[in-house]
């Protein structure tokens, strides 16, 4: 992996969130050195790539990818037809078999016009919960901190808002922030 994609990448990620640097730098790094590792005229660390990808809430593997597309992508959804409750079924049927993951990129962000739209959030706080511990497990903290931020955040949306989720997705947060701010340390 070249330090111009990498850099290419952190920065698209950076303003999609419509964050300054200052804003991501926070007491990490330097914004002299995030505008280097953006242009691409530095290679950041392992150590520095883990806290960006915390930071800018998107998974490791995104910045590490070897592949230079890196926009999320709907999975092909294996429907017979497209129908709420084939939707339903499918994320049912996901879900049961532990394809959180898989849930979570197809549904990403559902329109508020979509007729699932609250059980659409459901599902993604749910999965996104799961999926973080799955990522914990694995060793992988800032993919497992992303995932658990995001079901925070869906927990607490639509008619389905589930508080219990929310406490539980913020306590693994604050867990996994603290076990990667070790490695900072």
């Amino acid at each position: 992996m070249d330090a111009h994609t990498i850099g290419q990448r952190i920065k698209e990620a950076r303003l999609a969130k419509k964050m300054t640097q200052a804003e991501v730098v926070g007491d990490f790094i330097t914004r002299n050195m995030l505008s280097q590792i953006e242009s691409g005229s530095a290679l950041p660390s392992m150590k520095t790539l883990a806290y960006l990808s915390s930071v800018l809430g998107i998974p490791l593997s995104v910045l590490m990818a070897e592949e230079a597309d890196t926009s999320p992508k709907k999975p092909a959804l294996p429907l017979p037809d497209h129908s709420p409750g084939a939707e339903l079924a499918i994320m049912k049927e996901w879900f049961g078999a532990k394809k959180y993951r898989e849930l979570v990129e197809w549904l990403l962000e559902p329109a508020d016009t979509d007729p699932l739209y609250d059980e659409k959030l459901a599902f993604l706080a749910r999965a996104s919960y799961e999926q973080a511990i799955l990522c914990k497990q694995a060793g992988d903290l800032p993919t497992a901190f992303t995932f658990s931020k995001r079901a925070s955040d869906y927990a607490n949306a639509g008619f389905y808002a589930n508080p219990g989720l929310k406490t539980d997705a913020l306590l693994l947060l604050t867990g996994l922030a603290e076990e990667i701010s070790k490695g900072y340390l």
